[in-house]
């Protein structure tokens, strides 16, 4: 029995070794487009262009990495694993933008549901970062949205 629970925190923590932060970042891009219970498609593309933009990468590879994220998300218990990678490699600057970022998906369909905006508040707390900045992250995607 034992040798069980130590194989089962063994597995968890080699998952979370091979998860890079472009990985997390895309995970949790996903988080936010299901908060909702509804999928819209301009949620899903604006998802698609944050990750091409974030890893430079093509539409193609993009598609592989959300389904790939998907995955993730749907395998996870809770945010932490993710939030824990991104705060190891990212500054308080690339936190911020990826605020920015989680906010444009949440407006990408036109309208701001509330476990959206309570998912990017999660986050944004797992992340270390003010109110403030959640409150500033939100109105630059709003902007950048008109």
């Amino acid at each position: 029995m034992l040798n069980r629970i130590l194989a089962f925190f063994e597995n968890t923590m080699e998952e979370t070794e091979s998860l890079t932060v472009d990985d997390a970042a895309a995970v949790l891009l996903i988080e936010v487009m299901l908060a909702d219970y509804d999928v819209d498609q301009r949620e899903r593309d604006c998802v698609s262009k944050i990750i091409v933009r974030r890893m430079n990468i093509s539409l193609d590879a993009a598609a592989q990495c959300i389904e790939s994220a998907l995955k993730r998300q749907k395998e996870s218990h809770d945010l932490f694993q993710f939030t824990h990678i991104i705060n190891e490699h990212y500054g308080e600057q690339e936190r911020y933008s990826l605020i920015v970022d989680l906010w444009r998906v949440a407006f990408a369909d036109g309208k701001l549901d509330k476990y959206e905006d309570h998912r990017i508040r999660r986050v944004s707390d797992m992340l270390h970062l003010h109110h403030s900045h959640f409150i500033q992250a939100k109105a630059e995607a709003q902007v950048s949205q008109d």
